[in-house]
């Protein structure tokens, strides 16, 4: 999808105060440099006007103040002829209000988002379109505003220029394409997150169409994309909706012989059946990421696709690639990418993988084009030998995640590998690199390499690749954090050859000295003991009293930790009650993250931004991978940087043996809030929330 001149690479070039709460910033565009300037009430005072900007000023984002109404006048000192500005952002303003010719003067805009201003009426938001300038405006963003859409209510676009429109999370329960059939020149559409079903979905009039998102909606069928016209369609987005079968989706989507990307993610599928995409033939990217079926079954050609370059199959519930799973009929391992050998980039991730069958092994052999492989977190211990031969155009492969140690065969484990850009092993088990790991020829054409997160042992075995990492060209990701099994930083051990050649005296001296040393300082404990406590106390109470942590760079009230299962709880009880009638802001990861960031990082980030953290305590969250790791997260800023609280809601009663030593420690040791259908006891739980997110 090719949009205008906005659309911008967020490089940030300067930083500067333009007025008393806002900053200035300049980003690199496509073509030229873009100045914006920012005021987020968020960070710091809530303004109730929109102030002025330095001329030139092309980008406006004024969000998270208080601007209750929105006028020709409000926008007056940034509609001047000299400012030009083309996108203009007033996200969470808290607008009540709209006036019909608010955008009249703003004859430059291109973009509009004024998302999270959910007191305004759809009647006087239509109104205002009408005064949107025809020329130049291609987007609008109107997310979590509780628009009730209605026929005739983007009648003021006509004429418009408009390619995208955006109405993520708005609860809305009835769609119908005509509303937009004005629109000829709308090639995206995003209405996910809301509450349209199979029987409320008309696509008709959105025969422009090439982007399309409906995730997150309950939809129980598949749409009627040939009947309605929707030709065009370059990618579709059904994840996280209530389809159960596969069944009838290849007479469904056969029709769009444009489609390249098609989005199935999170969906509960029991069964990929043969052929269901073999007809698109222009199919590039598949995505079969967290598929919820339990005992899903992957028909002998589910993947035949002469056209598909990427596919994801990761997370599926630890599909297991077993010769049991193929005995009792799961999947056909010689067959399974036996028809799409034009793949260039496999994800199969978070699954489980026996490569000591010769079968699974052999399974990948028609993958002849293969250049991106992801085997991250399959629970295996080692690299297969004479595997990665059978990939001989390989650029990059990531086995992080797993349990792998060190290996001594390299000339196998690596035989054939000659295109190999970048390697990703980092959390494994890998305690050494010698100089027979990895042959030179795989070495020498090596861009990246990454071995995060391995305990390396430093002795003098380690000599080798101590000098390598001092004189490679290779990019070595984090080399400065390599640690020792010893906590002792990697880059900090430079044995010399002197050194290794008295080994045996330095480490009966270092050892009679380590003895010396704890001896004498267990004395020195002994018998200073009620000091040293005393000093202890003295000092914790100096922190607890001294160093509270500012909050001011909070963006929401709560991070909440939930597993897929209870998201509609959280969808439609913890969110409706806690952000819809109370007003604070959620963190909710299906709706915030950031598509296309990885997702351990929007975690942090998005954990950074919160005032606390929300764990939605479940069985179905005891055994959620993802969710302990975040509970491990929040843990780690809880106990290490103290820079939020954590309070748990118990949704469900935890069963014995799903109880762990996380989930046990917070029920044992805090405070929490434990859901019931009971009123009284529903108010009290509504009530230990509130309260807690007032009091922090």
């Amino acid at each position: 999808m090719k949009l205008p001149l906005l659309t911008i690479l967020p490089l940030v070039l300067a930083n500067t105060n333009c007025n008393k709460y806002c900053t200035c910033s300049v980003e690199q565009g496509q073509k030229s440099k873009i100045y914006v300037g920012i005021c987020d009430g968020s960070s710091t005072r809530k303004l109730t006007y929109i102030p002025e900007f330095p001329d030139g000023t092309r980008k406006v984002v004024f969000i998270n103040n208080d601007l209750q109404i929105l006028s020709k006048e409000s926008l007056e000192n940034i509609s001047l002829t000299r400012s030009h500005v083309t996108d203009l952002n007033l996200k969470y303003n808290k607008i009540k209000f709209i006036h019909n010719n608010t955008f009249s003067d703003m004859i430059w805009l291109c973009k509009l988002d004024i998302s999270g201003n959910n007191q305004l009426k759809s009647s006087d938001l239509a109104h205002s379109f009408y005064s949107l300038p025809k020329r130049h405006i291609h987007t609008l963003v109107l997310k979590s505003m509780k628009l009730k859409p209605f026929d005739g209510m983007f009648g003021g676009l006509k004429g418009c220029k408009i390619q995208k429109i955006v109405m993520t999370n708005n609860n809305i329960e009835t769609f119908n394409g005509t509303w937009f059939a004005q629109l000829k020149e709308l090639i995206s559409l995003d209405i996910n997150w809301n509450r349209i079903s199979s029987r409320n979905l008309n696509l008709k009039g959105l025969s422009s169409l090439t982007w399309l998102h409906l995730g997150d909606n309950p939809l129980s069928e598949i749409p009627a994309f040939c009947d309605n016209g929707l030709f065009k369609l370059k990618t579709l987005h059904l994840s996280y909706t209530q389809l159960r079968s596969f069944a009838d989706m290849k007479e469904k989507i056969r029709c769009l012989q444009s489609l390249k990307q098609l989005f199935l993610n999170g969906l509960d599928i029991n069964q990929l059946h043969n052929n269901t995409f073999s007809e698109l033939k222009s199919l590039k990217e598949l995505s079969l990421m967290k598929m919820q079926g339990r005992s899903l079954k992957i028909n002998p050609f589910a993947f035949n696709s002469s056209s598909l370059e990427q596919l994801s199959f990761y997370m599926t519930k630890g599909f297991r690639f077993s010769k049991w799973s193929a005995q009792i009929g799961f999947f056909v391992p010689h067959t399974l990418f036996a028809q799409c050998r034009n793949i260039l980039s496999l994800d199969l991730s978070h699954n489980v993988f026996d490569f000591t069958q010769k079968a699974i092994r052999e399974m990948f052999k028609p993958l002849q084009k293969l250049q991106n492989l992801f085997l991250e977190n399959l629970q295996i211990s080692y690299i297969p030998r004479y595997f990665l031969y059978q990939f001989p155009k390989l650029k990059e492969l990531s086995m992080a995640d797993n349990k792998i140690v060190p290996w001594a065969d390299g000339s196998s484990t690596f035989k054939g590998v000659k295109a190999l850009q970048k390697l990703n092993l980092e959390n494994n088990k890998i305690s050494m690199i010698s100089s027979k790991s990895i042959p030179s020829i795989v070495l020498d054409k090596l861009k990246t390499i990454d071995l995060s997160n391995n305990h390396f042992t430093c002795s003098c075995d380690i000599m080798w690749f101590r000098e390598w990492m001092k004189s490679t060209k290779v990019f070595i990701k984090n080399a400065n954090k390599y640690k020792c099994d010893n906590s002792e930083f990697l880059i900090n051990y430079n044995p010399t050859p002197e050194n290794c050649k008295n080994i045996v005296l330095t480490i009966a001296v270092s050892v009679g000295c380590l003895v010396g040393v704890i001896l004498f300082a267990t004395i020195i404990v002994y018998f200073c003991r009620w000091r040293i406590r005393f000093q202890l106390y003295n000092i914790r109470s100096r922190y607890r009293n001294y160093h509270k942590l500012k909050q001011n760079n909070c963006v929401y009230a709560a991070y909440v930790i939930y597993c897929y299962e209870d998201f509609k709880w959280v969808k439609d009880k913890l969110i409706k009650e806690i952000e819809i009638e109370y007003g604070f802001k959620l963190c909710i990861p299906h709706r915030d993250f950031e598509l296309g960031k990885v997702f351990a990082d929007n975690i942090v980030d998005h954990m950074n931004l919160s005032k606390t953290v929300i764990p939605v305590f479940s069985n179905n969250f005891s055994k959620n991978e993802w969710c302990l790791f975040q509970l491990d997260v929040a843990r780690s800023k809880l106990t290490k940087e103290g820079s939020l609280t954590i309070f748990p809601v118990m949704f469900e009663e935890v069963e014995f043996k799903n109880m762990n030593a996380a989930i046990y420690s917070f029920i044992k040791l805090s405070n929490y809030a434990a859901w019931s259908e009971d009123s009284k006891a529903k108010e009290l739980f509504w009530d230990k929330i509130k309260d807690h997110l007032k009091d922090i």
